[in-house]
């Protein structure tokens, strides 16, 4: 069973600080950074086997235009559209095969996505499943506390004299 997850974008930029500071710079920046983001969670977990972000857009292009960047898929609806029908379209078309999960804060899509018996998730949670904790990198060496003094002290003639600090 395919695991999806849809995205209202422009909601979660908002919402997550990490990207709401990237719109200082630009909203291209900021959508960026956040496609990013999802690249790094879906590379490293296995939650999803795709993810939909769907941005409201000012163009008048004909259907909805569409960027995939491997398992991120990036739907921008035309100015006819706004980004919440396209949601709400995205659950119409689902089948009861795939397992969908939507995050956004918006009521309007939220009340959808549980019609079409859908995950709801909010974007304060959605920021927790895919913010990556960096690893604390800790150093392999560690201190012997019972270290005698002519010992310690014969180590660090040992590490001048090959780092050549004599």
């Amino acid at each position: 069973m395919p695991r999806y997850l849809i995205i209202d974008g422009y909601n979660a930029i908002a919402k997550i600080k990490e990207l709401e500071s990237k719109k200082e710079v630009s909203l291209e920046a900021s959508r960026m950074h956040f496609i990013k983001m999802l690249l790094d969670f879906m590379s490293q977990k296995r939650t999803f086997d795709k993810v939909f972000i769907v941005f409201d857009s000012k163009e008048k292009a004909l259907g909805l235009r569409k960027d995939s960047y491997g398992d991120v898929e990036v739907l921008f609806a035309t100015s006819d559209r706004d980004a919440d029908s396209v949601i709400v379209d995205l659950l119409r078309d689902s089948s009861s095969e795939e397992k969908i999960s939507v995050s956004s804060d918006d009521n309007f899509i939220r009340n959808h996505a549980r019609v079409y018996g859908c995950d709801v998730i909010a974007i304060s949670e959605l920021r927790k499943i895919i913010m990556l904790k960096k690893k604390n990198y800790r150093s392999k060496i560690t201190r012997d506390k019972h270290i005698e003094n002519d010992k310690a002290n014969s180590i660090k003639a040992e590490l001048k004299k090959h780092w050549r600090l004599d």
